[in-house]
C-alpha cells in the first residue's frame, strides 16, 4: 500500500450500527465521492452494509494526491479493502467506478482474495469498448463545458470559482483515469453481472451497457432507466429494488468460490484461454 494512507480512510460506511451479513461496496464516478451513495441505504434491507469507497483528493482526503492511472490506483484499494472480504460481498460501480470495480475484481482474483458475489455497474459501457472521455487533457474552459453537457452538477458550483479550483484538479485526474485504462483480453469473471443504463446517455447507451456480458460466465442482466448520464438521481429506488432483488438470489459460498477456482485454474495454465462467452441475457425496463 501507498506509505501514508491508512486502510480506514479507504471506505465510509454509509448505515452505521447493526451486524451486518452482507457489504455492498459503492464506488463513486469521476469527480464525486460517497455522498453520491447516501440516501442508497434507505432502500436496501438493513442486514446489507453500504460502504462508499473514498479516493484521494476529496471530501477529507482533499489534500491527498488524487489517482490519475488505474494500475496505482487499484492495487492500493486492494490493500485497503482486505479486511472488509470477511463477508459475502458485491461492487456498485457508477461511471468511472464500474471500470474501477472490474479491473478491482480482477486484481482481487490475481491475489486470490475472495471475489464479489456480483456485480453492479452503471453508466459506463463494457470493458472492452474504447470510451471518448472528452475535455481530460484540455483546458480548464473545456473541462466545465463538458461538466455542463454531461449534467449532474449544481449550476452553483459551476458558477463559482473557488469550488471550481477545487474540482477540476480532482476531475481531471478521475477522467484520466478512464480514458488512458489498460484493456487486455482476460479469462471472464464467475460472477453475476447487472448493468444499469440511461436510456438517453450516448456515450454509455444501453447497446454499449450490454457489452458487460462479454465479461462474465455467470448471468448477465441489464436494466434501462429514463434519463441520461446521472439517472440514478431520480431512479435511485429502482436500482436499490434491483439490487435488493439480485442480491436475495445470490446463490451460497461456494458456489462463487467453485467458479473462481475454475477461472484461476485457466488463467495459470500456460497456453489455455478462457474463452469470452457471448451468452443471452434479459433486458429490463421498470
Amino acid at each position: 500500500m501507498t506509505a501514508g494512507i491508512r486502510r480506514d480512510r479507504w471506505i465510509r460506511r454509509l448505515n452505521p450500527g447493526g451486524e451486518p451479513r452482507f457489504r455492498l461496496i459503492c464506488l463513486h464516478c469521476a469527480g464525486s465521492g460517497p455522498g453520491m451513495f447516501r440516501e442508497l441505504p434507505d432502500h436496501l434491507p438493513a442486514d446489507v452494509s453500504v460502504e462508499a469507497v473514498l479516493l484521494p483528493g476529496r471530501e477529507n482526503r482533499i489534500a491527498e494526491r488524487p489517482y490519475d492511472r488505474m494500475g496505482p490506483l487499484v492495487e492500493d484499494l486492494a490493500d485497503a479493502l482486505g479486511p472488509r472480504l470477511d463477508l459475502p460481498y458485491a461492487f456498485f460501480g457508477y461511471s468511472m467506478g464500474a471500470q474501477v470495480s472490474y479491473h478491482l475484481t480482477h486484481a482481487l482474483r490475481d491475489r486470490g482474495l475472495p471475489l464479489p458475489r456480483a456485480l453492479f455497474v452503471a453508466a459506463s459501457p463494457g470493458p472492452y469498448l474504447q470510451r471518448e472521455v472528452p475535455a481530460w487533457n484540455e483546458s480548464d474552459d473545456s473541462l466545465v463545458a463538458y461538466l455542463r453537457d454531461l449534467g449532474g452538477t449544481a449550476q452553483n458550483v459551476l458558477d463559482d470559482p473557488d469550488l471550481l479550483d477545487l474540482l477540476l484538479p480532482t476531475l481531471r485526474a478521475d477522467l484520466t483515469v478512464v480514458a488512458t485504462r489498460p484493456y487486455r483480453a482476460r479469462p471472464a469473471l464467475p460472477m453475476a453481472v447487472r448493468a444499469f443504463s440511461g436510456a438517453e446517455d450516448g456515450p454509455a447507451s444501453p447497446e454499449r451497457m450490454g457489452a458487460w456480458r462479454m465479461e462474465t460466465l455467470g448471468a448477465f442482466r441489464q436494466t434501462v432507466l429514463p434519463g441520461g448520464h446521472f439517472f440514478i438521481t431520480g431512479s435511485l429506488p429502482a436500482v436499490a429494488g434491483t439490487i435488493a432483488s439480485d442480491l436475495a438470489e445470490l446463490p451460497g459460498p461456494c458456489a462463487g468460490d467453485a467458479a473462481a477456482d475454475t477461472v484461476r485454474a485457466a488463467d495459470r495454465t500456460p497456453g489455455i484461454q478462457t474463452p469470452v462467452p457471448v451468452r443471452p441475457y434479459r433486458l429490463e425496463t421498470p
